[in-house]
């Protein structure tokens, strides 16, 4: 059994997570009710997540000599289409509402420039009339990727096989950055625009190295099965379904609580709770990056077909499609696209010097890399 499926449930605990990014973008930007005030947390659980699956898949790998340059398209392979897709999406939304609502929107020009650097995942640094800081105008949830993509690659230059020491400096520094900010903001919710960059490199630092930490702690983490299986899930769930939109219950959630549910999914081994565990763990990311360029063109259409407060509860009907949106885009465009990326980057590094270049096959496999 593979390193990545001695711990399935983690697969689960990010669909989890999904689900509650989306119905908490359901109430903030699609016009429902606000279900999951503390949702964005979510993003947290998912650079703990991250660390810990990063570091089994790879650390041992790099130690052994993979490449920088090796790691980083493997990386980009897995992140790159669906985020490009959702920018995309998004950006497109955009152009046509800089032509339908010139007054909502900022200038072409300007909406045009963030499209593009927000389909390469670079940020908008600049405020708009209508985007204001937003660094991804065009897919909001990219911001996270653009964090996390940075964390992966100073992690593989900077710390794979580094003491634990290190991590554990640059995790306490994190908490200790991510209080002050939060202190000073109100709120956890940070990093998704210019003036909260710091935020969101506190969240990414604390999170992902987190995940690490627990990594190196892994053997001495006893199993406990499915009881802890139950637990981590029902845990996770509470946290981010108890309605308190406060400061002190966030720091909580983010500083020892998640921790303490990654811990105890690491001890439920190879155990899985939900019966499309797998299923939702595959959609997890094609769901965290396409659902908001959707839901923006539903809401509008809703608006523009005169749904208005009627349309307060209804709107929670768009959690199904977007979910059957997000399987689409799975089977349909990401798994074949990193299916071919990675034959393409696997026959390049195989070939001899001056060889012809390698035809791609016709029918890709399947892709069932969850990492």
């Amino acid at each position: 059994m593979g390193g990545h499926e001695r711990y399935r449930l983690l697969d689960e605990l990010r669909g989890v997570a999904a689900v509650a990014v989306l119905v908490f973008h359901i109430g903030t930007r699609g016009g429902g009710p606000l279900l999951l005030p503390n949702g964005f947390l979510a993003v947290d659980f998912f650079f703990m997540l991250s660390g810990f699956v990063i570091a089994e898949a790879y650390e041992a790998r790099l130690l052994g000599g993979m490449s920088i340059t090796a790691f980083a398209a493997r990386r980009l392979v897995r992140m790159a289409p669906v985020a490009m897709l959702g920018a995309l999406a998004g950006g497109a939304y955009l152009v046509a509402r800089a032509f339908a609502a010139p007054s909502r929107s900022d200038p072409l020009l300007e909406v045009v420039g963030a499209n593009l650097l927000n389909l390469m995942i670079l940020p908008k640094l600049w405020h708009g009339r209508a985007t204001g800081w937003e660094l991804f105008p065009a897919n909001g949830p990219l911001w996270s990727l653009f964090f996390e993509i940075a964390a992966n690659l100073l992690w593989a230059v900077f710390l794979a096989g580094r003491s634990t020491w290190a991590l554990r400096i640059l995790v306490a520094a994190s908490a200790g950055l991510l209080v002050a900010l939060g202190l000073r903001s109100g709120t956890l919710d940070m990093g998704w625009e210019f003036v909260s960059l710091a935020g969101g490199a506190a969240r990414v630092g604390f999170g992902f190295g987190v995940g690490l930490l627990l990594h190196r702690a892994r053997g001495g983490i006893p199993r406990m099965g499915r009881p802890s299986a139950v637990i981590a899930l029902m845990a996770l769930v509470y946290f981010l379904t108890l309605p308190l939109p406060m400061l002190g219950w966030q720091l909580l959630i983010v500083l020892v609580c998640m921790p303490a549910v990654l811990l105890v999914a690491i001890a439920a081994g190879h155990e899985r709770v939900l019966p499309a565990g797998a299923l939702l763990g595959r959609l997890s990311y094609p769901v965290y990056g396409i659902h908001v360029p959707l839901l923006a063109l539903a809401a509008g259409m809703i608006k523009y077909a005169g749904g208005g407060a009627g349309s307060h509860w209804t709107v929670l009907l768009l959690a199904p499609l977007l979910l059957a949106a997000a399987w689409a885009v799975l089977v349909l465009f990401d798994e074949p696209v990193r299916t071919w990326l990675t034959q393409q980057i696997s026959a390049r590094a195989d070939a001899p010097a001056g060889a012809a270049r390698p035809q791609p096959t016709r029918r890709p496999r399947r892709f069932r890399a969850a990492i």
